[in-house]
């Protein structure tokens, strides 16, 4: 799908697709916000979150296809953690007040919705079906109706005045940052998993980790921009719309690809996706929800979830 390079070479050029692309992706995100008149925290949820989160679709639904559900359930739940663990926490510390306020419980609902309807899909199916991949879709169509559903006055802007070209160049923007952002990623997975490869590191741990991270940094641009620029809401919207894309959007498309759960390999990957990975994904889920309400903002808070994120990998190898 992209051109291969050197890894040395994938990984520079990765990062600075990576950096540049989230630049674009934040930018047209904020100017659609303005002018449409909708909140900047609707647009993390939404467009944002759907560009940042291209690179996890592509891994799963690829990896899906080649057989390898370790790295497709890998990806998705280690992107999950990562996106709280690493990109949040890096985001509160550049801007404590991403984690200042507490999430509105709309988010919070199906931040957990989501974890707890890919547990049910694994419990239903002993993996993931076509059936449960198009449940799974299904679902992400209703949040994002809901959202747009929900969606008070009161938390939309005013539109801002402008021409059809104004739009345009948002949009084109979003566009070319959403693909950079997913070349990006993809470089840089490639340069480092090569290297986890030639040491004999498992599809798992691969996808645990490696791979997660990779495709977590889209997410950890745009919410590096994001912080930057002050826009604290998109930074945090990003994360729990990427999260909420990831668990019904990518495995229910890999669900449909290919589906796994027959063979017993795939038995002991769905075992260990539910004794282990599932319940840390809820885990992180609960302290994205629960940390902000635990007083002032501070850049403890990003510090605290940086923490438990590196002891998530500590225990992974």
């Amino acid at each position: 799908m992209f051109p291969e390079l050197p890894p040395v070479m994938a990984l520079l050029l990765g990062l600075v697709l990576l950096v540049k692309g989230a630049d674009w992706l934040v930018d047209g995100g904020v100017r659609i916000a303005r002018r449409l008149g909708i909140s900047p925290m609707m647009v993390g949820l939404t467009i944002i979150a759907w560009g940042t989160s291209l690179p996890e679709l592509v891994v799963t639904t690829l990896a899906a296809g080649e057989g390898r559900p370790g790295i497709a359930l890998g990806s998705v739940l280690g992107s999950n953690i990562a996106n709280i663990g690493l990109v949040l926490g890096a985001t509160a510390i550049i801007l404590p007040g991403v984690l200042g306020s507490a999430m509105r419980w709309r988010e919070a609902g199906w931040l957990l919705a989501a974890v707890f309807a890919m547990w049910g899909v694994l419990i239903w199916e002993n993996g993931v079906g076509r059936a449960s991949g198009a449940l799974l879709l299904a679902l992400f169509v209703a949040y994002n109706l809901h959202l747009w559903k929900t969606s008070k006055p009161d938390e939309e802007e005013k539109p801002e005045p402008g021409g059809q070209g104004t739009m345009r160049r948002a949009v084109i923007l979003v566009l070319i940052g959403s693909g950079a952002v997913a070349l990006g990623a993809h470089w840089t997975v490639i340069g480092a998993e090569s290297i986890a490869r030639s040491i004999g590191v498992s599809d798992r741990v691969i996808g645990l980790t490696i791979v997660a991270i990779g495709t977590s940094l889209p997410e950890l641009a745009a919410g590096v921009v994001s912080a930057l620029k002050g826009q604290k809401e998109i930074g945090l919207g990003n994360v729990v719309g990427s999260n909420v894309f990831n668990l019904l959007v990518a495995v229910g498309a890999a669900g449909l690809v290919r589906p796994f759960g027959a063979t017993p390999d795939d038995a002991a990957l769905v075992e260990q996706t539910q004794s282990i990975d599932l319940p840390l994904v809820l885990c992180f889920s609960a302290a994205a929800i629960l940390i902000p309400r635990l007083g002032p903002s501070g850049r403890w808070k990003g510090a605290l979830l940086l923490l438990a994120y590196m002891t998530f990998l500590w225990m992974q190898f």
